[in-house]
């Protein structure tokens, strides 16, 4: 292409400019102007956060040293809760959408597992989780928010 260097600069420019011009005003948005989400009617929200219950069981192989679960800083399950050797049970209050951690210490290097199973009164199917790990465990356990009893 031959010309000016500063005349194809200029074209390149234009073409650009009409390029964007409406990739730009589609996502202007004027202070204003509502945004298409709050032009939309909503319908009042009925959906309560109710606590559910549900027992905590927990099956390690081998039994380790210390173990907890924990929902948001609560605990739920310790070693407390021990039913047998590597086995642990608890009856508790969880939240729908929050995370379960879950932390274990065991005394050997060698690969250990731990599944954890929540058990929801009301609802056949469990949530639950193996986590393998070797010293130690901490891992989350999702609630998920559409978690349904």
């Amino acid at each position: 292409m031959k010309g000016y260097p500063l005349i194809r600069l200029a074209v390149v420019v234009l073409f650009l400019a009409l390029l964007f011009w409406p990739v730009y005003k589609l996502t202007l948005r004027h202070p204003s102007q509502p945004s298409i989400a709050d032009r939309t009617p909503r319908a009042p929200e009925t959906v309560q956060n109710h606590p559910l219950r549900a027992t905590l069981l927990v099956h390690a192989a081998p039994a380790p040293l210390h173990c907890s679960i924990r929902e948001e800083g609560r605990i739920l399950l310790s070693e407390k809760n021990v039913i047998s050797p590597g086995e642990y049970r608890s009856e508790v209050d969880i939240d729908k959408g929050v995370d379960l951690v879950v932390a274990a210490d065991w005394e050997s290097e060698d690969p250990h597992a731990m599944r954890v199973q929540v058990l929801v009164y009301g609802y056949q199917t469990p949530l639950e989780k193996t986590f393998w790990a070797e010293k130690s465990l901490l891992d989350v356990l999702p609630i998920p928010a559409s978690f349904l009893p």
